[in-house]
């Protein structure tokens, strides 16, 4: 009889131990499903920033550049990106490919959930890429570059870092280097290949062309912070008490953007939006290992060097429309190697970060995004019959040119 019981008590131990486990699984595809769609609302959050920064006859093609980076990144992610982040055996794509085709995947939710939540991180890199080459740069020649950041470079720098095979090991919580640092120097090897919007520069000199509404880039550098809960705070891929301070040092690093810019920029609207974002930025590296005040640190850094950098590109004859190359590219880097400082146990973080990772890993970023940027650029350009429309086009906009259609109908149809 003893016996007997004792056999039941182990059955009944197994059933609740498979319960709870049960139960875990389902509290983490939960949560990675929330906080992927966080993130994917930073798609609505760029779009509107980036259409706010364009001129009126601009902006539906920057929406249809935000969208398709979405639909291509679905895809892209589906078929080799998702699988090119953690392997680059061929038999490890062999296997995905046959269970894509498969019909097992009500039993696989985590996995899927997992993959959705990539997914919304890639889209992200490529996204920041289109408010750099706005205005002039060719339709077809974007989506082709959008292509390949998604299948193939993105993928592959996540592969090399600390989130996938780690060849090249540091630390970057959510993103600041792998997602936004990249994402910032495609942008610059794509705005050096691009070149400038007719009219930008005068005899070597900087000519401002302004965007056609502050108000709609504000509203949308608010949507990206929203965005950004799931983004960091997700990138625990699980609920745990790192989350609250995950949620502290985001918000205060948002802050602290907001004021650098605010006092670097002299009170200028966009600048301070941007720096809101800039901020955001350079926190996901160290955000599970920096203290609060250290994420206001972060933050406010990042938020000073955005005019800065941004009035450097401009020396140099480089046309940033969306400022998207110190928003995300060196507000990265300043994120990353600030990681490596105000991480360590003697400044009040939780230690276990290297600066000179933190370091080489930024030096591999701006090189491995820089050239790459550039050289798809060219592709494309190669590809597509040329990289940027033409001079009548540009100065007609993208929006009638590439679209057929105004942003603003009503300002295009007269009243008999």
């Amino acid at each position: 009889m003893a016996t007997a019981d004792l056999f039941q008590n182990a059955a009944d131990i197994n059933s609740i131990v498979q319960a709870l486990t049960a139960m875990a699984n389902a509290s983490d595809v939960f949560f990675l499903v929330v906080m992927g769609v966080l993130v994917f609302m930073m798609q609505w959050g760029f779009a509107m920033l980036e259409g706010g920064q364009v001129r009126k006859k601009n902006v539906n093609n920057v929406m249809m550049k935000n969208m398709v980076d979405w639909f291509i990144g679905c895809v892209s992610w589906l078929f080799i990106g998702g699988v090119l982040c953690a392997s680059i055996n061929p038999a490890d794509f062999i296997s995905w490919w046959q269970q894509i085709f498969g019909t097992n995947w009500a039993n696989n939710g985590i996995d899927l959930a997992n993959w959705f939540f990539g997914l919304v991180f890639c889209a992200t890199a490529a996204t920041i890429v289109s408010g750099g080459v706005a205005e002039r740069i060719k339709f077809s020649a974007y989506v082709l570059i959008s292509i390949i950041i998604t299948a193939f470079l993105y993928p592959f720098f996540v592969y090399l870092g600390p989130w996938g095979a780690g060849i090249i090991n540091w630390h970057d919580y959510a993103g600041s280097l792998i997602v936004h640092g990249l994402g910032g120097f495609l942008a610059l090897g794509a705005i050096a290949a691009v070149g400038p919007r007719v009219g930008r520069f005068k005899d070597g000199k900087p000519v401002p062309i302004l965007g056609h509404n502050i108000p709609m880039a504000v509203f949308g550098a608010l949507a990206l912070a929203i965005g950004w809960y799931g983004f960091n705070v997700g990138s625990s891929l699980a609920l745990g008490d790192i989350s609250g301070l995950v949620c502290a040092t985001t918000t205060l690093a948002m802050a602290g953007g907001g004021i650098g810019a605010l006092i670097a920029s002299k009170k200028d609207v966009l600048f301070t939006a941007n720096g809101i974002v800039a901020g955001l930025v350079a926190i996901c590296s160290g955000t599970d290992v920096v203290s609060p005040i250290g994420g206001l640190l972060i933050g406010l850094i990042a938020g000073l060097q955005v005019p800065i950098v941004f009035r450097l590109l401009e020396n140099a004859g480089l046309d940033d429309v969306c400022g998207v190359v110190p928003v995300h590219g060196t507000a990265g880097v300043v994120g990353a190697i600030l990681a490596g400082i105000l991480g360590m146990e003697a400044l009040g973080g939780a230690g276990g970060v290297s600066l000179v990772e933190q370091i080489i890993a930024s030096v591999v970023t701006i090189i491995y995004g820089t050239a790459l940027g550039f050289i798809i650029a060219k592709i494309a350009g190669v590809i597509c019959g040329g990289l940027r429309v033409s001079e009548e086009e540009e100065f007609k906009g993208l929006d009638l040119a590439e679209h057929k259609m105004p942003a603003y109908p009503e300002e295009e149809t007269s009243v008999a």
